[in-house]
């Protein structure tokens, strides 16, 4: 009986096949942020080989990056380009505001004059869209001129790196001197920079 047990138990083994836990294979990689936040560290992912982390889309919320709550209707997108050790280096790819914001900050007594441009900038191109807000009501002559005065100044960022100019719109000064100018025109509450993506050049 018990030759017969040790027959069986052989049988099996010699058609069984060693199980690898490839989790076990699998290191962890830290995702940093593009430059111009810093390359903040904003999360971690498994992987066996570097390769196939390159080429993938992250996506979070400008309040992540930046640590200032008034920005987390915005989404960021950015891009995995390389990895050096256990860090991934990304660049952003676009950016986008909540519909639902861009809807609430319009009030029937506002208009609401959109603009989207496309510009050539470093190793590609980009399409930005953004959005003024009047204080009232604004007549089709004074859309016209406000919505010029946009196109030119988003026009006068072409040739610069897509990055510069989105961060500029989102966390600098851009967007609220495009709004300075914007006024002279009409009565300009503030320009919202609702979209960004950038188009690589093939």
């Amino acid at each position: 009986m018990a030759a017969q047990q040790s027959k069986t138990s052989g049988s099996a083994g010699k058609g069984s096949r060693r199980v690898v836990d490839k989790w076990k294979k699998k290191k962890w990689f830290t995702i940093n942020a593009s430059r111009i936040f810093d390359k903040k560290p904003i999360a971690e992912t498994p992987a066996e080989k570097p390769k196939n982390l390159t080429n993938r889309t992250i996506r979070t919320t400008l309040d992540v990056l930046t640590g200032n709550r008034m920005k987390r209707d915005w989404y960021i997108y950015l891009k995995t380009t390389d990895v050096q050790g256990q860090n991934i280096s990304t660049n952003l790819s676009k950016f986008e505001i909540n519909k639902g914001t861009l809807g609430r900050a319009v009030r029937r007594r506002n208009s609401k004059i959109a603009l989207t441009e496309k510009i050539p900038v470093t190793t590609g191109e980009a399409r930005f869209t953004i959005v003024a807000i009047t204080d009232r009501k604004a007549t089709r002559r004074q859309e016209a001129g406000i919505r010029e005065i946009m196109k030119k100044e988003l026009l006068a960022q072409s040739g610069k790196d897509f990055e510069d100019i989105s961060k500029d719109l989102l966390l600098g000064n851009l967007s609220s001197e495009i709004a300075k100018k914007a006024a002279k025109v009409f009565l300009v509450k503030k320009v919202i920079p609702a979209k960004g993506i950038f188009i690589e050049k093939k």
